[in-house]
């Protein structure tokens, strides 16, 4: 209970972490406040934690490299790279962090037998559908320096792009009225996804211009 307390007549509070600080905590009106229920993996499932290639420095006036050196992603690419085999797994991350507006990927989580080498868990995501009129494009870093995308994420985001399965927005919608407390995101969140997953699209395009189908839509990595 050490970090809840009260401004402006509203309960507050922050959580416990490296980068969690009292100055940014949420605040409910009064004592309600909308959340999110975190479920928790059986204790089996033994994770690891790495930190992520394009963590931010979370420092005013401080960047990380790859916020300023556009050829950052050829270091992580060369097969001496510790990050070299996760290069699909970021790309491919960074899109769906993209579309739900999460500029917070500083580390990453697989299956500790898998060590590096495994795929990357999509979890810790609370820090999605904040503005949906902001769309913080610098989370596709990844996919704009390094590149690369399976083949199998390129059809699928194709085929949401539009009418029969697509487009995103509307697969999503339908998805969520499964749940109890539908809606869950606004009209606005869903138009932003729409709109998202079309930068996204632009991305890749321009990468295949740039570079060749062939380079850039691979079906595994490293390439044979």
């Amino acid at each position: 209970m050490e970090t809840f307390f009260i401004k402006d007549g509203n309960t507050c509070f922050f959580g416990k972490c490296y980068y969690c600080k009292p100055e940014e905590a949420a605040c409910a009106k009064g004592e309600v406040m909308e959340g999110a229920v975190t479920l928790w993996l059986p204790e089996w499932y033994t994770l690891k934690t790495w930190r992520h290639p394009y963590q931010r420095t979370y420092r005013p006036g401080f960047q990380a490299r790859w916020e300023h050196d556009s050829k950052y992603c050829r270091e992580l690419m060369k097969p001496s790279s510790e990050y070299y085999y996760g290069i699909l797994e970021f790309t491919e991350t960074a899109i769906f962090d993209f579309l739900m507006g999460n500029a917070d990927r500083h580390h990453y989580e697989v299956f500790a037998k898998a060590a590096k080498h495994g795929r990357l868990m999509h979890i810790d995501s609370a820090k999605s559908f904040g503005n949906p009129l902001h769309d913080e494009q610098s989370v596709l870093a990844p996919l704009v320096q390094c590149c690369r995308l399976r083949e199998s994420t390129w059809q699928r985001l194709q085929a949401l792009r539009s009418p029969p399965e697509g487009p995103l927005s509307k697969v999503l919608d339908t998805s969520l009225k499964r749940d109890p407390v539908y809606p869950i995101l606004t009209p606005e969140h869903l138009v932003a996804v729409d709109r998202r997953h079309s930068i996204a699209m632009r991305v890749v395009e321009q990468c295949i211009k740039k570079h060749g189908r062939d380079e850039v839509i691979v079906s595994s990595w490293p390439q044979r």
